[in-house]
């Protein structure tokens, strides 16, 4: 066997697709190679171990016939679905079908079997194994067989991401379900990986797939790897003895590269004329699934016995014909009589909403996040502030009309029951009024704590985050402060002003004071000025500060606090005039670390030039009644004659509804004027802009 053993030690290969090629969209591009030749380099006993295999095997396959009907295999499989912030999630019914398409193929009950060419047909196979969700979790469990866990390593998953979630792999067959693979993106994908068993039935033995290739055959190709087959096109062509080389398969015609087309034309090696059972230079079997072609139909008889072995050898081997004894099946619940869909109570649960920060009368979207153990059929919700306050629906969407900060509550269940404690999250909604807390000038020198914490939000990510102290001041006593020395790269940390009507004063400018060092060696961090005018939902650039714009003193390793005043910087920006004309505004100011020294930040102030006061045209605007869950109606009185009046009817986002009045002259007197007569008008907060020769006012309505 010193064929294998020198086979084994040249396993390099790396076997990404290109996502452009039709064989993308059906999906097999294993890194299993590249995955075994780690994990031999770390553990180099690994290659005596796969020859120790490859023994038993040949041993094995002298008296096996893998075309005798035996007594089916039954092996439990479990789902380890680990999304990030949701991504890479797949349904239990897409689990279901998965396990539907590896039990079809492996018994040779797949749709597509009739496709097989006829000098294939004599060496197909079908195997006596199964697959089956398993029933009950190693704590003994009711379980659907599908675990739902958030990690940021779905999203570059290499063998870490399996201690997330795993089960004994003496027990249960571990399938991982992932975001990424190890950083593939378009356009080169990594569809799966697998483990061989002659690595060990351990905490890493298993599957690794992308979810987007969850449909497809990838699955059974990599099933295929753990039970010891390998590629159609192992090492090219191989040699003379087709039983030590290449797929170690005489009945897979040699191959000396995939394709991943359907071309039943390919025919890349020509040494199978020697041979047996061919003894002739044959097509390239492209329907066999593991080769990376796109029309994958079948096992062949060689690549059955080589599973068969593997599944039946001792412990001293692989110990996976402990997976199917009848004391694990009964430990897993897939043994007989078997139900597919058995009802389980949740006992793990989260949840996840579409927003944090909205405007008055604006609505959440919250989501069932990776409950765990079971797949939610009845929903219990609770909003704290929120219209409607309770739900059982599973995916609520909640209107919020009164600022103010909410939590939520969430249990979900199915007919067994209900996970019980309910998950509840404390001050996750933060609805800010619409209309602004201060007009312009505004003035924020940081030293009355007590409006400060009241009017400011400070978000720190991570690291060391924006401090109200005393330690340094560019006038009063008290500044923002970052300790940004102490800081890692990519910290981040965000200072949220209170909303400001910027139409109060013309040409708007925000001026504010920075103090800041660099270190000798450098650091590029920066500061980011946003501005956002739906209340935090979403921001834009108002200008980008570098380290060297900032910078006010000399550079130094010394935690850097300024000297007096003259190691402060003046900074001026002038508001444009598209966010000049917005009546609530908020400014954020983002500081992200780069290795640099720390920051100070003191004296924002908002200003502009006074408008000239002009005479008031209409007093005693209201309307009534409001809250509504009627018609309401608009009061208002005309101080003296308007040439030109237009009433708007606006939703939350600025967006025209209806025109109640157009552009007409109006006589000075008192009007009542019908705004949703017949009630027509949805749930939610709308504005009137009521418009008198560009004198304009706005208030609010309330529709429930």
């Amino acid at each position: 066997m010193k064929k294998i053993f020198t086979y084994l030690l040249g396993l390099t290969m790396l076997l990404i697709a290109n996502a452009n090629s039709a064989q993308n969209r059906s999906g097999n591009w294993c890194f299993t190679d590249e995955q075994t030749q780690l994990l031999q380099q770390q553990n180099p006993a690994l290659i005596q171990q796969q020859q120790d295999l490859e023994d038993y095997i040949l041993n094995f396959s002298q008296s096996f016939d893998p075309t005798a009907k035996k007594a089916t295999i039954i092996i439990p499989i479990v789902f380890h679905v680990i999304t990030d912030n949701g991504n890479g999630n797949v349904t239990k019914a897409e689990i279901q079908q998965a396990v539907n398409v590896i039990n079809q193929d492996f018994k040779r009950l797949n749709p597509d079997a009739a496709n097989t060419r006829s000098i294939f047909q004599p060496y197909v196979a079908s195997l006596d194994i199964e697959f089956r969700l398993a029933h009950l979790d190693p704590n003994g469990n009711c379980t659907e067989g599908i675990v739902r866990v958030e990690s940021p390593l779905s999203s570059n998953a290499t063998d870490a991401v399996k201690a997330v979630s795993y089960w004994n792999s003496k027990k249960y067959f571990n399938v991982w379900v992932v975001d990424l693979i190890n950083g593939s993106a378009p356009p080169s994908y990594v569809a799966g990986y697998a483990q061989f068993p002659s690595s060990g039935i351990n905490s890493t033995y298993g599957v690794v797939i992308d979810n987007t290739f969850l449909s497809g055959r990838t699955l059974t190709h990599e099933i295929g790897h753990c039970f010891n087959l390998y590629h159609t096109f192992q090492s090219g062509c191989g040699s003379t003895n087709c039983s030590a080389s290449g797929d170690m398969c005489c009945d897979t015609p040699p191959v000396s590269t995939s394709s991943g087309s359907c071309d039943y034309s390919e025919n890349t090696c020509s040494n199978d004329v020697n041979h047996a059972p061919y003894n002739a230079n044959v097509l390239d079997q492209i329907e066999n699934y593991m080769s990376y072609n796109a029309c994958q139909n079948m096992f062949s008889l060689n690549q059955a016995t080589r599973m068969m072995s593997t599944l039946n050898s001792a412990n001293t081997t692989t110990g996976l014909a402990q997976l199917w004894t009848p004391s694990n099946l009964a430990f897993t619940g897939t043994g007989d009589p078997y139900d597919p869909n058995p009802i389980c109570i949740p006992w793990g649960a989260d949840f996840s909403y579409n927003k944090q920060y909205l405007c008055e009368g604006e609505a959440v979207t919250y989501s069932d996040l990776n409950t765990y153990n079971a797949t939610p059929t009845l929903w219990d919700w609770t909003f704290t502030g929120g219209t409607p306050n309770t739900s059982n629906v599973a995916s609520p969407v909640i209107t919020y009309n009164t600022a103010g900060t909410y939590g939520a509550t969430y249990s979900p269940g199915t007919t067994a029951g209900y996970y019980t404690p309910a998950v509840s999250k404390s001050n996750i909604i933060t609805v800010s009024s619409i209309a602004a807390q201060f007009t312009l000038p505004f003035i924020e020198g940081m030293e009355n704590t007590t409006n400060f914490n009241n009017d400011w939000t400070i978000n720190t990510i991570s690291g060391n985050g924006w401090q109200n102290v005393t330690t340094a001041s560019y006038s009063g006593t008290r500044s923002l402060k970052i300790n940004n020395l102490a800081n890692s790269i990519n910290d981040v940390s965000e200072a949220i002003s209170s909303s400001l009507n910027l139409t109060s004063l013309q040409n708007p400018i925000m001026t504010f004071k920075l103090a800041y060092a660099k270190k000798v060696s450098g650091g590029n961090d920066q500061l980011i000025i946003y501005s956002s005018i739906d209340c935090g939902a979403s921001w834009q650039i108002v200008t980008i500060k570098s380290a060297s714009t900032m910078s006010s003193a000399p550079a130094t390793d010394v935690a850097f606090t300024p000297s007096g005043t003259t190691q402060w910087k003046n900074h001026s920006i002038t508001i444009s005039a598209g966010l000049a004309a917005q009546t609530n505004v908020r400014f954020k100011f983002y500081f992200k670390s780069n290795g640099g020294n720390n920051v100070y930040l003191d004296d924002i102030n908002v200003d502009g030039t006074v408008g000239i006061d002009e005479p008031k045209l209409v007093n005693n605007l209201t309307i009534f009644p409001n809250p509504t869950s009627e018609s309401a109606a608009l009061s208002f009185n005309l101080i003296s004659e308007v040439k030109n009046l237009s009433v708007t009817l606006k939703d939350v986002l600025g967006k025209e509804v209806t025109k109640i009045i157009n552009g007409q002259p109006f006589a000075a007197g008192r009007y009542t004027l019908s705004i949703d007569q017949g009630k027509k008008l949805a749930s939610g907060l709308y504005f009137i802009e009521f418009n008198a020769d560009n004198k304009i006012s706005v208030e609010k309505l309330i529709v429930r």
